[in-house]
């Protein structure tokens, strides 16, 4: 009887019946090689967490650097980019960021926002940021103040979770940056509590990272740790 004098459903039945099966061996030898790829896959991930911390990072600064430079132009006053500096809290210190502008009218310095934090185990660098980044300046403790930080214009008591020590880059009324080339820069590491710098992971000076800000706001990313001054044999628990 030929195939296509069958009714429909038989005709489907038999040509299913036909349909070629993976064997046991063949099935085995799918299952071990995606095995091996998703192994394969995950060391590949797990290399390259920490480095793309600091690549996912550093853009979250420029953008913080950016936003600030807005908020100076269009309110016409001060405005700080601010790097949390409070050694007792070890869940903000050296990776929290926030932005605060000083209100002419009641003399404070409000925020807007509740900040952002930098990605996990990446920390701003004390050591490696710079005031003046082209002529090697001190590191950049000169800019560091205890604020006073308020919610809004109107609030009457400070913010307590918000005040406090920062590490800080200031733009004018015009969107000038006070410190023209400086540098901000993170890197990868560990901190102990309490600990007043973190310390390098064992990939060294390959994971760090950061930008030279100009006068107008713009920024120059670091391609390699040498432009940032790094030493090529920082190891692991080098501090930074």
């Amino acid at each position: 009887m030929k195939l296509e004098s069958l009714p429909v459903t038989h005709r489907s039945q038999l040509v299913r019946g036909r349909a070629p099966a993976f064997t046991l061996v063949e099935m085995i030898v799918v299952m071990t090689i995606i095995t091996i790829l998703l192994t394969v896959g995950a060391l590949g991930l797990k290399n390259l967490t920490k480095a793309s911390g600091v690549s996912a990072g550093v853009p979250v600064a420029e953008a913080t650097f950016a936003e600030a430079r807005a908020i100076a132009i269009g309110k016409g006053t001060r405005a700080r980019v601010m790097i949390d500096a409070d050694q007792t809290d070890d869940e903000r210190y050296l990776r929290y960021l926030v932005i605060a502008y000083f209100d002419e009218d009641t003399s404070r310095w409000v925020t807007e926002s509740q900040g952002s934090f930098l990605p996990k185990s990446v920390y701003y660098s004390q050591t490696y940021s710079k005031v003046s980044h082209s002529s090697g300046g001190l590191a950049d403790f000169s800019n560091l103040a205890t604020l006073d930080i308020y919610a809004s214009t109107t609030q009457l008591n400070r913010n307590e979770k918000l005040s406090g020590p920062y590490f800080y880059y200031e733009f004018n009324s015009e969107g000038n940056v006070t410190t023209p080339g400086a540098s901000f820069v993170v890197g990868v590491g560990a901190k102990t509590p309490g600990a007043a710098k973190p310390r390098a992971d064992a990939a060294g000076a390959k994971n760090f990272g950061g930008f030279v800000v100009w006068k107008k706001g713009s920024t120059s990313v670091f391609r390699h740790p040498d432009q940032i001054g790094i030493p090529a044999d920082m190891k692991a628990g080098d501090e930074y």
